[in-house]
């Protein structure tokens, strides 16, 4: 999927006033968020109700209720779990350095064998404007919508097939964090794609890290996961 496809100038105008035309606070009508999953020019409406960060919040996904003032941004990309663990942060990471930790778990996130890429409907949250969320409590606020944390090749999929997702969201610098953990150095780890102004890359962070708002989590039904865990 190429840049050029995920919004014009015209569709950024369009979600922009749309997005001036919602009240602070306000709820956006589950029917607006099937419009835009079942939407094929999906992105195309993102800014209506991300550009606020948190100001804004969703009421319903697909049965799924954001944190308060948080948001829930509903997407479906391809992923493939049987991709070479290098491969991928090679795509993804184009600013990672060589000697970066996020190269040496790649054991520990082993491939699928048999997986063929597919496309998995992904839920990616974010907990508001400044908010400072704990790994644990996201995992909660997870459990308690019946999903779980997508897998890092899930997690790099997303800033693969959409490059400039932060430009979007109007979230520079930001970063996306997969909550299933591994270990590293004795300590739990988890993996994350940032964006940063044209650069991106990967790296490993402390579980136990507070996560600011600059921060997203994303989640996939436990049914439709190619890879869960935590």
């Amino acid at each position: 999927m190429s840049d050029k496809a995920l919004m014009t100038r015209a569709e950024l105008e369009l979600t922009q006033k749309m997005q001036r035309e919602f009240p602070a606070g306000g709820v956006v009508h589950p029917d607006i968020i099937k419009e835009v999953n079942d939407s094929p020019e999906l992105t195309a409406h993102l800014t209506a109700f991300l550009q606020n960060r948190g100001r804004m919040q969703v009421g319903s996904t697909s049965g799924i209720v954001a944190p308060q003032n948080g948001i829930v941004l509903p997407f479906t990309i391809p992923v493939n779990e049987s991709r070479d663990w290098n491969d991928v942060v090679r795509a993804v990471g184009l600013n990672t350095d060589h000697s970066n930790d996020i190269w040496k778990v790649g054991d520990q996130f082993a491939p699928t064998a048999g997986m063929v890429e597919r496309l998995e409907q992904i839920y990616l949250v974010n907990f508001g404007k400044d908010s400072i969320t704990q790994s644990l409590d996201a995992l909660a606020w997870g459990k308690e919508q019946h999903i779980i944390p997508v897998s890092p090749r899930a997690d790099f999929a997303i800033a693969e097939h959409f490059p400039k997702l932060h430009t979007y969201l109007g979230m520079d610098p930001m970063a996306i964090v997969s909550l299933q953990r591994c270990s590293f150095e004795s300590h739990a780890r988890v993996a994350k794609v940032w964006f940063s102004g044209s650069e991106r890359g990967a790296s490993l962070r402390w579980f136990e890290d507070d996560w600011n708002d600059d921060y997203w989590f994303p989640f996939v039904r436990e049914f439709e996961a190619g890879n869960s865990g935590s």
